[in-house]
């Protein structure tokens, strides 16, 4: 979402505020990434700035109406949870400090202790609330922050996404109104379109350099639009519905089905039949299996003819981990949620509304768990710690294979993340 809102706002210096132990690692991301404007990580800058959060979700002209309505020395609300401001000076610094006071390594130990407490048993605590959760966000704080500064409090209506799946069933919708704002149109002169290849509503279709789809593969934009970026290869006989990313330099397996609202970053290998999905950059799902209505994270391996359900037999909404507790999603579709760096053994069978953690293996003749702990190996009947080390090199030996550098920076983080999780006992 902050690649959307980058895209749409444009700015002449992009600074991005986040917690303390993320900050080296998004800077060596912030510094590989192609911008057209400096990019700042938790630093603050002379002059205006303009606030958004990152949780902000837009349509259409709504991001320039919030901005041209924002004012001066305010900042706009959404129960209690900031979602733009225009501040200045110590009025900038001091709301900085608001925003990054609950993310103190402190707080989030704090936060972790009682999401050890709640997830004890995950099953025990279906339907419970933390006893720091309030079910609303707590506005007093903000309040009491804007009138001891002198800040103006506007309150809004505008969408902000809570949870990660909301990411899943809000993705189709974001690739067409991207595509809408989009002048690009057509296939660049540099891809070959091999005899056979069926586009359906071309005008909905956009194809990048150096792209190669083999004979037989059908691009079907009649229901939303196929954007392909440069350097992918389609195998035969592919069948993409849209609406639909493809990420530069990926690979989609012969016969591979990727059907309506799937988004894959750069460099993702894909086969066999993946729906309504998400998959960040530099995993793997070559082989037959089927994957739906799914988040996958960076640096995943997903073994051949793993599989997820994400539908209830009863029809009836999914419950599913999330952050301490079992939640009621809303949602009657919703397959796995995995973490970066996690590896999924052949033949594995996930429940509806399952969720795996970072950097862990998943090997298990059953279903699994509905919740897999990050730094575990899931050896059937029990959990086993993934020792950091061998995780660590591991993620090297992966990184290496695609020609990315383990860095030291991502090595610290593995570090702060497995204290963390040691911590909760799982994953956060």
């Amino acid at each position: 979402m902050k690649s959307r809102l980058i895209d749409e706002l444009n700015p002449g210096l992009l600074v991005l505020f986040c917690r303390p132990y993320l900050a080296p690692m998004l800077i060596e991301q912030e510094s590989a990434a192609k911008y057209d404007h400096p990019v700042q990580v938790n630093e603050i800058p002379d002059g205006e700035i303009l606030f958004i959060n990152g949780r902000l979700l837009t349509f259409g002209k709504e991001l320039v109406e919030l901005i041209e309505g924002l004012k001066e020395k305010s900042v706009v609300h959404k129960k209690g949870v900031k979602v733009a401001a225009r501040l200045s000076g110590d009025k900038a610094s001091s709301f900085i400090d608001h925003i990054l006071e609950p993310l103190s390594d402190e707080k989030m130990t704090r936060v972790i202790q009682t999401i050890r407490e709640a997830s004890t048993s995950p099953e025990e605590n279906n339907g419970r609330k933390r006893r720091d959760e309030k079910g609303e966000p707590d506005d007093e704080t903000l309040i009491q922050w804007s009138e001891n500064n002198g800040v103006t409090l506007e309150s809004t209506g505008i969408r902000l996404l809570s949870h990660y799946w909301q990411l899943i069933g809000e993705n189709g919708s974001c690739i067409i109104d991207d595509f809408k704002k989009n002048p690009m149109r057509g296939t660049a002169p540099e891809t070959e379109l091999f005899k056979g290849v069926d586009l359906i509503n071309e005008e909905d279709i956009v194809i990048g350099s150096e792209v190669e789809v083999r004979s037989g593969t059908v691009l079907d934009a009649s229901e939303g639009p196929i954007i392909i970026a440069d350097r992918i290869r389609i195998e035969p006989n592919a069948i993409i519905y849209g609406p639909c990313y493809i990420g530069e330099g990926s690979i989609i397996r012969g016969g591979a089905k990727i059907g309506h609202g799937t988004s894959l970053g750069k460099e993702c290998r894909i086969g066999g039949e993946v729906e309504e999905t998400v998959i960040e950059s530099y995993s793997n799902k070559q082989h037959e299996g089927f994957l739906g209505h799914s988040y996958i994270g960076s640096w995943v391996n997903i073994g051949a003819g793993s599989c997820n359900s994400d539908l209830k037999n009863n029809y009836r909404p999914i419950r599913a981990w999330c952050a301490g507790s079992i939640k009621e999603t809303g949602r009657r579709f919703l397959g796995v949620v995995i973490g970066d760096h996690s590896k999924v053994a052949i033949n594995t069978r996930f429940n509806t509304g399952s969720v795996v953690g970072f950097n862990s293996n998943v090997i298990t003749v059953g279903f699994p768990p509905k919740f897999v702990t990050s730094f575990t190996w899931l050896l059937e009947p029990e959990f086993i710690e993934y020792d950091l080390k061998k995780a660590s090199e591991t993620a090297e030996i992966m990184m290496d294979r695609r020609n990315v550098r383990f860095t030291p920076a991502l090595g610290d983080l593995l570090k702060v993340l497995f204290r963390f999780c040691r911590q909760s006992g799982h994953t956060i």
